[in-house]
C-alpha cells in the first residue's frame, strides 16, 4: 500500500530538485485515499467478561493508522507520542485482548478501572496486536513524582508495573490546569498496592488530586477505545463503534434526592476521553421525574420533568432520555430539587 512505499528512496538520497516519476503519483494518490479511509479505525467487540477483540477476515480486513492518542484539546487531532513511523497496519484475522493474560496489559488487572485499548506494531510488523493501558488519576505530586489515585478517586493505588517499565513513554495530561501537555516518563515503581508512582522529566506540570493522566507507549500505537473493568473484575458489556460506546445494560450514576446543583464525578460510568454523556432519568413509586443538568452549577442547561404513568414498564414508572456535554475532568452538575425516588442511569458516551 502507498503509505508503506513512501517516501521513495530516491527522494531521501539526493539534494535539490529530484525527478518524480509517473508511478509516484499513483502512490501519493493512494496515500491520500488511505488517510481518509482509515481515519476512523476498527471497532472493538465485547466477547466475554475478560475478553474483547477486533474482528477481521481475509475479505474484510481490520486496518488501522498508527497515529497515537486523541488530542484532549482538539477533536479529530492526535498526539503521536513519538511514533517511529505512524503508518498503517492490517489484520486478516481476529485479534483478541484478555485482561486475565499478563502479556495483554501493562501492570496487573485492577477492578473499577478504565483501560485504553491500544493497537501496537513494531517497525517491521505488517499486522497489529492489542494491549491495554490503565487510565490513571493523580493523588499528589512532589518534585515531579506523581503518586497515583484509583479511578474512583477514593484512595491511592499501585498498578504493579515492572520497575521502570514505562521509562521513555509519554505522559499525557487529560484534565486540569496542564491538560494537553506531554512529558517523558523517566521512572516508575513496581508497587501493586497503594503506593504507585510515576516520575517525569522536563518542566513541572500543574497537577491536582483527581486529574486524569494517560501513558503513551514508546512504540507505534493507536488508541482504539476504552473498556471498563467493573468492581467485580468483569468487563462491562458494550457495543462500540469508533467514537461511541453504548452499554448493553445501563450503569447507575446516582439515585435519590439531590438538593441543589451537585458536581458529579463520572469516573465509573464514562472515561476521561468522553465528551458527551448519554442516559436517562427515571422515577419510581409514582413520583414526578425531575432532573436538571448545569454546566456552571447555577443555570440549567437541560431540564427533564414529567409525571410517571400509573403502571411500570421494564421496571420503571417514568423515564426520559437525555444527552449532555461533559465538563473537564469528567464531571457534570445535577439537581432534582431534593426529590426522592429518582435515578440517573447512563446508557453510553461519545468521544
Amino acid at each position: 500500500m502507498a503509505l508503506i512505499n513512501l517516501p521513495q528512496s530516491k527522494w531521501g538520497g539526493g539534494t535539490g530538485r529530484q525527478v518524480i516519476l509517473k508511478g509516484d503519483f499513483a502512490e501519493i494518490e493512494q496515500a491520500l485515499l488511505e488517510v481518509c479511509r482509515f481515519s476512523g479505525g476498527p471497532g472493538l467487540e465485547y466477547v466475554d467478561s475478560a475478553t474483547i477483540r477486533v474482528n477481521a477476515t481475509a475479505d474484510c480486513k481490520a486496518r488501522v493508522m498508527l497515529c497515537g492518542f486523541p488530542a484532549p484539546l482538539a477533536r479529530g487531532h492526535w498526539v503521536d507520542g513519538g511514533l517511529s513511523d505512524g503508518r498503517y497496519r492490517e489484520n486478516a484475522q481476529p485479534v483478541s485482548l484478555n485482561l486475565a493474560t499478563a502479556s495483554h496489559l501493562w501492570g496487573t488487572e485492577k477492578s473499577g478501572q478504565w483501560y485504553a485499548v491500544y493497537a501496537l506494531a513494531a517497525a517491521n510488523d505488517t499486522i497489529f496486536s492489542l494491549k491495554a493501558m490503565p487510565v490513571m488519576r493523580v493523588a499528589s505530586q512532589d518534585s515531579q513524582v506523581i503518586t497515583l489515585r484509583h479511578n474512583a478517586n477514593g484512595a491511592n493505588i499501585g498498578y504493579g508495573f515492572a520497575a521502570n517499565e514505562l521509562a521513555g513513554a509519554g505522559l499525557l495530561v487529560l484534565s486540569g490546569a496542564s491538560r494537553g501537555l506531554v512529558r517523558s516518563i523517566t521512572a516508575n515503581n513496581d508497587d501493586n498496592g497503594t503506593g504507585g508512582t510515576l516520575t517525569y522529566g522536563g518542566a513541572a506540570l500543574t497537577l491536582a488530586q483527581g486529574d486524569w493522566i494517560m501513558v503513551l507507549p514508546a512504540a507505534n500505537f493507536r488508541y482504539l477505545g476504552m473498556i471498563l473493568n467493573d468492581a467485580s473484575g468483569n468487563l462491562v458489556p458494550f457495543f462500540h463503534e469508533p467514537g461511541r460506546t453504548t452499554y448493553r445494560t445501563p450503569l447507575q450514576l446516582c439515585a435519590g434526592a439531590i438538593n441543589g446543583y451537585t458536581l458529579m464525578d463520572l469516573a465509573l460510568v464514562a472515561p476521561p476521553v468522553a465528551r458527551v454523556l448519554e442516559g436517562y432519568a427515571a422515577a419510581a413509586a409514582g413520583y414526578d421525574l425531575k432532573l436538571a443538568v448545569s454546566y456552571d452549577g447555577s443555570a440549567p442547561a437541560l431540564v427533564l420533568h414529567g409525571a410517571p404513568p400509573t403502571t411500570a414498564f421494564q421496571g420503571e414508572r417514568g423515564a426520559i432520555p437525555f444527552a449532555c456535554q461533559i465538563l473537564d475532568g469528567g464531571q457534570v452538575y445535577l439537581n432534582n430539587d431534593n426529590t426522592a425516588n429518582q435515578a440517573v442511569k447512563i446508557t453510553g458516551w461519545r468521544e
